[in-house]
């Protein structure tokens, strides 16, 4: 074994480690109803959605602890959980999507998926930023190796600080019904493709280069993106989400995707999935029928934009993840 390898391996494992110290279990929607029980709670639907895309019993999914960075197959009981709510209320927040089919246009099931997709992006902040602290204290050589960007991780920590914020807003929001505080704008492609995605995220500037938010001032709250993507009885639903008050930003972008051809549509969300996305699923099998260039393109993209602040979309790749 060289010292390169050795070295890395050393590292994998101090990663590994110090990733189970700084995972975070609380409920999102902490309050006197809390269980005891923080549980393993799915993003994407077990049941209904990851086990439609899954092939014995796998998905394709970024796997934390690998460092390559690529999707790899991992069990559908596993992919894209984390301990983001005790058992009371995952049980009840969530059965207007998780026992009934998307219905077009109902507000209360756009507000819950958004809303999940918050309290996922909200655990992975705050476990990373624990992650930071932890590292520096605990090895500062892995440490450095770790935090990359300085200013990254300065971002992190302020948008960190607005999703506590938007915390409490979406969760006054769900006690209330007020459902229409989410703005959301479906697209829907005529057959079932096989990527789940719940995500939360923000872009810098929309297809035509104007500027939706400004990353190098850390006063004004970014105005987030909420990105669900599921199959749905020979349909694939695409469902585009933000808070109302951010609608004037963020609808010219969701406009200009869906006034886009169908092959259009798909380059572009591939793209988005491509550079601001981590919790995705895909079935092994469709990603097999992708062909190896752009399979390659993809994860090169993937790497390429992890780390970065500010990340466009006016130049796209040639990729195509819906087959």
């Amino acid at each position: 074994m060289n010292n390169k390898t050795s070295k890395q391996r050393d590292f994998t494992k101090w990663l590994r480690e110090i990733r189970k110290q700084a995972y975070v279990k609380e409920c999102f929607h902490k309050d006197s109803n809390c269980s005891c029980k923080i549980i393993v709670a799915h993003s994407i639907q077990n049941n209904r959605i990851l086990n439609k895309i899954s092939h014995k019993g796998e998905v394709l999914y970024f796997d934390d602890d690998d460092i390559n960075l690529l999707l790899s197959k991992t069990g559908r009981k596993i992919a894209t959980t984390f301990r983001g709510f005790c058992e009371f209320h995952d049980n009840k927040l969530f059965t207007p999507i998780e026992l009934n089919d998307y219905h077009d246009g109902n507000e209360e099931q756009q507000f819950i998926f958004a809303y999940r997709a918050l309290a996922k992006e909200y655990h992975a902040k705050k476990t990373a930023l624990k992650l930071r602290d932890l590292a520096i204290s605990q090895s500062p050589q892995h440490g450095k190796a770790l935090l990359g960007n300085l200013n990254f991780q300065k971002g992190q920590q302020v948008a960190l600080y607005q999703l506590e914020r938007d915390k409490q807003l979406f969760n006054s929001a769900l006690d209330q019904g007020k459902f229409d505080m989410i703005y959301t704008r479906m697209i829907k492609f005529h057959q079932e493709y096989h990527i789940a995605v719940s995500s939360a995220f923000t872009v810098k500037k929309d297809l035509n280069g104007k500027d939706v938010n400004n990353f190098s001032d850390l006063e004004t709250d970014m105005k987030y993106l909420y990105l669900t993507i599921f199959p749905q009885n020979g349909k694939t639903y695409i469902l585009l989400s933000c808070l109302r008050k951010y609608k004037r930003y963020l609808s010219p972008l969701m406009n200009q995707i869906q006034e886009k051809s169908v092959n259009e549509r798909k380059i572009i969300l591939s793209n988005i999935l491509a550079i601001h996305v981590e919790n995705m699923a895909i079935s092994p099998i469709k990603w097999e029928q992708i062909p190896e260039n752009q399979r390659s393109a993809f994860h090169k993209l993937f790497r390429d934009t992890v780390m970065v602040e500010g990340k466009s979309m006016t130049q796209l790749s040639n990729i195509n993840l819906f087959v």
